[in-house]
C-alpha cells in the first residue's frame, strides 16, 4: 500500500483539487484507491458526497479518548469505481489539542488496517500542526502542490523543514515530488515561479505542470471528477499526465480503464 500526503500550509495551491483528481486518476486505472478528507474545511468531501450521505467521519475515528469508532464505519463509495472516500468534519480541528504522543499515531494506526488498498491519498489541511503531523506519520510519500505565484514560494520551505523532521520517527517517508500548479502562460510571474521552483528542487519538481482552468473550479459542483466534466480540458489533460508521471516515479505500469460518463 502507497499512502500518499497531499500538502502545502498555504491554501490556494490546488491541493484538494490535486488530491481528488489524482485519486480519481489511479482508481480508473484500476486501483483501489481511498481518499482521506482530513482537512476540516471538507471540500475533498463535498466532492463526492451530499452531507446526507455522512453519518461516520473521521473526526468520529481519530478524536476524542473512548467509543471511538473503526475506520471502515467512516469509508463511503463513490461512484467512481475503485475510489472510495473517508470524509472530514470540523471537528478534525479537535485533533490539535493532541498531546500524547499515542494519539499521534491515530491515523497511521487506522489505515495500516486497511489492506485492500493499492493506494490511500490524504487531502491534509492547509496548515502546519498536529493534523499534518498524523498525517506524515502516516503516510509513506508526500506530494507538494505549489501555485505558480510569488508568495505561495512563502513557507514551503517551513513545510520541507517539517517534512525532514518527520522522517525520524517515519523514516520510509520520502517526498514523491513538487508539483507546479495554478500556471498561467499569459503571467510572466508564473513562468518566474516556475523557474524558481525548479531552482530550488530540482528534479524532484514534477515534469507536468497544471494549467488555470476554470473547469477545475467548476467540476465539485457537480459532484463529477475532472475527467468526466470536462475529458478534454486542459485540467483533465494536466491531471491525466500528473497520474502517469506519479505512477512513473513509483515505477508502476497499470492498464488505464476508462471512466464512467452518467
Amino acid at each position: 500500500m502507497i499512502t500518499i500526503a497531499v500538502a502545502n500550509q498555504k491554501g490556494g495551491v490546488a491541493k484538494t483539487t490535486t488530491a481528488c483528481a489524482v485519486a480519481a486518476g489511479l482508481a480508473i486505472r484500476g486501483h483501489q484507491t481511498l481518499l482521506v478528507d482530513l482537512d476540516q474545511q471538507r471540500n475533498a468531501s463535498t466532492s463526492f458526497l451530499t452531507p446526507e450521505m455522512i453519518e461516520t467521519t473521521l473526526a468520529d475515528v481519530l478524536v476524542g479518548h473512548n467509543e471511538r469508532k473503526p475506520i471502515r464505519d467512516a469509508i463511503y463509495q463513490t461512484h467512481i469505481e475503485g475510489l472510495d472516500i473517508a470524509p472530514a468534519s470540523i471537528r478534525l480541528a479537535l485533533i490539535e489539542r493532541t498531546v500524547a504522543i499515542e494519539e499521534q499515531y491515530r491515523l497511521k494506526d487506522a489505515l495500516d488496517s486497511l489492506a485492500e488498498y493499492s493506494f490511500i491519498i490524504i487531502d491534509c489541511p492547509p496548515s502546519l500542526g498536529m493534523t499534518l503531523t498524523q498525517a506524515l506519520l502516516a503516510a509513506s510519500h508526500v506530494l507538494v502542490p505549489i501555485a505558480a505565484q510569488f508568495y505561495p514560494l512563502e513557507g514551503v520551505v517551513d513545510l520541507t523543514e517539517t517534512i525532514k523532521a518527520t522522517m525520524r520517527p517515519n523514516p520510509k517517508l520520502s517526498v514523491l515530488g513538487y508539483l507546479v500548479t495554478v500556471f498561467d502562460s499569459r503571467n510572466s510571474i508564473c513562468a518566474q515561479a516556475d523557474a524558481k521552483i525548479r531552482e530550488m528542487f530540482g528534479n524532484d519538481v514534477f515534469d507536468t505542470v497544471i494549467r488555470s482552468n476554470v473547469k477545475l473550479q467548476t467540476a465539485p459542483a457537480y459532484r463529477k471528477t475532472i475527467f468526466e466534466h470536462a475529458p478534454s480540458s486542459h485540467g483533465s489533460t494536466d491531471y491525466d499526465s500528473l497520474t502517469d508521471e506519479l505512477l512513473d516515479r513509483l515505477q508502476i505500469r497499470t492498464p488505464i480503464r476508462m471512466v464512467k460518463n452518467d
